[in-house]
């Protein structure tokens, strides 16, 4: 609450500096008005906008000013119907995502409240921000609905028939057809083939076109929406309306398309009911009011889209060999970045001693580790096609159960550089152009991780880091290790065969961002070459246990990305002889 001296200091300046008339403040029952929006102090004062005098109420909440003041236009419709204006007069004047506010400055936060609004108000009277409205045409459309209805249509230009499905209970689903909806589920249960269905139409509008949205106290009638739908048809959609208006029901739902200034299209749905003589955007007439309908997008450009993932790597077929703790990090992040294509290989179970550093923890024990991710995977995120095996990938091969070729990307995250230099090996004895493949491990302690990302038939690959088994002072060393050679890290609590190196979940995380990033990157051609990328962690755990760190670690972390590509052998016994 602002203590009593702001209040009049707030009072005193809106008046003296003229940025209101007639300053007051709301008594506490006139804050009731804003119930909704929590306000628990409020100034109100005149000013005029194009010519025209009107009252603005400046109300704060318990927050403030560690957050925006809220302002009202009284009435709300003083102005006309303009954009950023909601139905309590609530101007949207500015975005707060990310506004950093001088909290010890509350007048000023204030004024500069006023100001905005004063400039969103004067473009909404001018009408030059008249195309916020289409792009804010859902949030318009979501005041005046009061129905919802869930859409799994692909959003493009082509208007076209679609079904509404329901088990008959509340909810209806909207689609093509039924595997729209199974793919969203990750499932090919037939269960969802009793659902029953009715038709309806997808009708897009024009790029060009513009609609204003419908004000809550002017809801459209039926021949608002047909002259819509007519003005801003493309000559092919209006040939199909007219084909599929053909045959008509006495209730029609209709799905309308409006694209955005900004890119995208917003959907509305419209139940016309009492439908007599043809289809009502036809020949027909409605005898009941129109029923706003709110569509809720769950189509996968949308929810990729809107995640932050990308539509185009829907596409790509990743296989991820080594579900461990890197692993499982690296499978959830594909299955977040948009890979919806993904194939799972390990032949091992999630032991206790897995628990902390898995992502699966102790809801996975004992199952085997492909078909734990696969179910955690599918049962947080639509359209995924998991396939697992649970097999060693030298077996797997052998079997012909895996075919590298076959995908675009694959990702080792094994722990095992002898098997690791036999994958790598083969990749690049064919002729093969694919996968692009990224090896990715850690070192001990939280001293590093790395990845490395090689093309077959490419120069560049993870034999190069490793020196001859004949070198005399460093046999078979990875030169772009962390610890110094001749160290061992295995720890064992239970004695043979229980070995493990110490790193924990942190150390996974990093490591498989690292790798994900890279393998996205090669298939998105950001990332061209075959680059080792190498975050280098803190070494007191590492130094204290009596270890000791190698050259390469005492680089900047600037130093190794420059250095990311001098790795590369062009004498390199498998990638260089490709070339020789």
């Amino acid at each position: 609450m602002l203590d009593i001296e702001t209040q009049l200091n707030i009072f005193a300046e809106l008046t003296q500096q003229g940025y209101l008339d007639s300053v007051r403040i709301l008594p506490e029952n006139d804050l009731n008005n804003f119930k909704t929006h929590k306000i628990i102090w409020a100034i109100e004062g005149q000013l005029t906008i194009a010519g025209k005098g009107v009252t603005l109420c400046v109300g704060v909440d318990d927050s403030f000013p560690r957050c925006l003041p809220k302002v009202f236009l009284r009435p709300p419709d003083a102005l006309g119907f303009i954009p950023h204006i909601e139905d309590e007069g609530y101007i949207c004047y500015l975005d707060s995502e990310g506004l950093l506010l001088n909290s010890e400055d509350p007048f000023g936060i204030i004024c500069n409240a006023l100001d905005k609004t004063v400039d969103v108000l004067q473009k909404g009277v001018s009408g030059s921000n008249q195309l916020d409205f289409t792009n804010e045409f859902g949030a318009y459309w979501r005041r005046v609905s009061s129905k919802t209805l869930f859409a799994f249509l692909p959003v493009d230009n082509v208007l076209r028939k679609i079904f509404i499905y329901t088990n008959n209970k509340d909810t209806e689903l909207i689609a093509d057809k039924i595997s729209n909806i199974k793919a969203y589920s990750n499932t090919h249960s037939q269960n969802l083939d009793l659902l029953t269905k009715r038709t309806a139409l997808y009708i897009p509008l024009k790029d060009s076109g513009f609609v204003l949205p419908p004000d809550s106290n002017n809801l459209w009638s039926s021949q608002d929406v047909k002259m819509i739908v007519h003005k801003n048809l493309s000559e092919e959609n209006r040939r199909l309306l007219k084909y599929l208006g053909r045959k008509w029901k006495s209730e029609e739902l209709v799905v309308l398309g409006i694209p955005r200034p900004r890119g995208g299209m917003t959907l509305i749905g419209i139940l016309f009911s009492g439908v007599i003589g043809g289809h009502p955007l036809l020949s027909g007439r409605v005898t009941n009011s129109l029923v706003p309908v709110d569509i809720q997008r769950f189509d996968p450009d949308y929810l990729l889209h809107r995640g932050g993932s990308h539509t185009k790597l829907s596409n790509f077929r990743v296989l991820l060999v080594g579900c461990g703790a890197i692993g499982g990090y690296v499978s959830l992040s594909l299955a977040q970045t948009g890979i919806m294509h993904l194939t799972l290989v390990d032949p091992d179970v999630l032991k206790p001693e897995n628990i902390y550093r898995h992502v699966l923890g102790k809801k996975a024990l004992y199952q085997p580790k492909v078909t734990a991710l696969k179910e955690e995977i599918e049962t947080k995120y639509p359209y995924l096609s998991v396939t697992t095996y649970q097999a060693d990938i030298e077996q797997a091969i052998k079997d012909r159960l895996i075919d590298l070729s076959h995908f675009d990307l694959a990702i080792f995250a094994l722990g095992n550089p002898t098997v690791e230099l036999y994958i790598n090996q083969l990749l690049h004895s064919t002729q093969l152009k694919n996968p692009i493949t990224v090896f990715t491990w850690l070192e001990p302690l939280g001293i590093g991780g790395h990845a490395l990302l090689t093309r077959p038939n490419e120069l560049g690959c993870l034999q190069c880091l490793f020196t001859p088994a004949t070198a005399i002072d460093t046999p078979l060393y990875n030169k772009s290790s962390f610890a110094a050679y001749g160290q061992s890290f295995g720890k064992d609590d239970l004695g043979c065969g229980s070995s493990y190196t110490p790193y924990s979940f942190l150390d996974a995380q990093k490591t498989a961002e690292s790798a994900v990033r890279l393998g996205l990157n090669a298939l998105t051609e950001s990332e061209r070459s075959s680059p080792i990328l190498s975050w280098k962690g803190n070494d007191d755990d590492f130094v204290a246990a009596g270890f000791q760190v190698s050259p390469r670690y005492l680089l900047t972390p600037d130093q190794l990305h420059t250095s990311r590509y001098n790795y590369i052998n062009p004498q390199c016994s498998v990638c260089g002889e490709q070339h020789g």
